[in-house]
């Protein structure tokens, strides 16, 4: 998380960073130390930000996830907040979705389910065929219209009973999927 802020904000002062992530500056300055390890962030008087690796790294990401989006009045999955993401052309990687569950619930969320678009349905691996069909829902029309899924893409929604918990599970359950 610490990561794409710094790459969304373009450089930020190390409390605002600690405040965005929902940690601790003792917690954001170790994780500073192990970007700057890995040659991808720096920081300075003026504030961290991604190194040229850095760069050419979140590049990546930002062409493979979409934002991170809150969906309200799901029942397609566990906890009171939820929290979406689409994964550009991940939906070959997901063999069953417990991998991205695990993933999210690693790291506290509650649970994550993980559909795959095929023939611009959203469909779960050796489950349905047609979730809009099989557990209608509004929430489906507010995936496709915010996080714009095409064929072959993976849509990751996980819940937590916080949102910032939430927010992290996603990103986690996504991550697998690179």
């Amino acid at each position: 998380m610490a990561f794409i802020t710094i790459g969304e904000r373009g450089r930020i002062g190390r409390h605002s960073l600690a405040v965005r992530v929902g940690l601790g500056e003792g917690a954001v300055r170790t994780v500073l130390k192990r970007l700057r390890e890995e040659g991808l962030a720096d920081a300075d008087a003026s504030g961290c930000h991604l190194t040229r690796g850095g760069q050419a790294v979140y590049s990546m990401l930002a062409r493979r996830l979409s934002a991170l989006e809150e969906i309200e009045g799901s029942r397609l999955t566990m906890g009171s907040a939820q929290v979406a993401i689409c994964v550009r052309s991940g939906g070959g990687k997901v063999r069953s979705g417990i991998e991205q569950r695990d993933s999210a619930i690693g790291v506290g969320a509650a649970g994550a389910t993980t559909y795959v678009v095929r023939d611009s349905r959203f469909t779960i691996p050796g489950g349905s065929d047609d979730c809009e069909r099989d557990f209608p829902s509004r929430v489906w029309v507010a995936l496709k219209r915010r996080l714009k899924p095409m064929d072959g893409d993976a849509v990751v929604l996980c819940g937590s009973g916080e949102g910032e918990t939430a927010r992290l599970g996603a990103l986690s359950a996504a991550l697998s999927l690179l």
